[in-house]
């Protein structure tokens, strides 16, 4: 308990047993004194109340939501993006490995990993395999297990230009989770590859179509 908790609560029991003796003084007297003392310890009790008990009552249910875990977690997420904003793209995975350490089952930090190497590192192996290794390390929930599956298509479609073994990873996640929103989302993404792949196609053979012409 810290040292200005302890002062506002015994400024509240001081003020609880000031009252007390303040009504013994005049529960006696006439009802325009009971009158003055009520409004009195009213305007009294509202100012305690804003200055000391909701602002420890707040205090209180911080501490509540935002448990040590997640303490923890914000300060890694905080030094991470302060190492990828000075360039100290190594400080920053090891930030995020720490918040894996500390959540095993969230997949959030792993994401962030990857999206480093590929991203800041150029790396785009050392992300799958960062990727890869999580979800083979236990059997995920399923929107885990998705969220994972989709940022290794990512990886495969954005940075190495793999369509088609993006394209299995999608189709793995439509055989994994038929019939969820993740099965249609990654009807849609494959949708979206065959027109990046249709749309490289056509440009290829105005390029070699061109060629041709300037040959001729």
């Amino acid at each position: 308990m810290n040292r200005e908790l302890i002062i506002r609560l015994c400024l509240v029991l001081l003020a609880v047993l000031l009252v007390m003796l303040l009504w013994n003084y005049v529960k006696d007297a006439g009802d325009g004194m009971k009158l003055v003392f009520v409004i009195l310890m009213g305007v009294t009790g509202a100012l305690l109340m804003v200055k000391f008990v909701i602002p420890w009552f707040g205090d209180v249910m911080g501490e509540a939501v935002f448990s040590s875990g997640e303490k923890v977690e914000q300060d890694e997420m905080t030094k991470a993006a302060a190492c990828i904003s000075q360039g100290d793209y190594p400080g920053a995975i090891s930030h995020y490995e720490k918040m894996l350490e500390e959540k095993p089952d969230d997949p959030f930090p792993v994401a962030e990993i990857a999206k480093v190497y590929a991203e800041r590192l150029h790396d785009p192996q050392a992300a799958l395999r960062a990727l890869e290794e999580h979800l083979q390390s236990k059997d995920w929930p399923v929107d885990d297990a998705a969220f994972i599956m989709f940022r290794i298509a990512d990886v495969h479609l954005t940075h190495r230009h793999d369509y088609e073994t993006a394209r299995d990873m999608l189709e793995q996640v439509i055989g994994n989770f038929p019939n969820t929103r993740h099965s249609a989302n990654a009807h849609h993404k494959m949708s979206e590859i065959e027109q990046m792949q249709y749309k490289l196609l056509m440009e290829q053979r105005t390029k070699a179509g061109s060629s041709g012409t300037a040959t001729a």
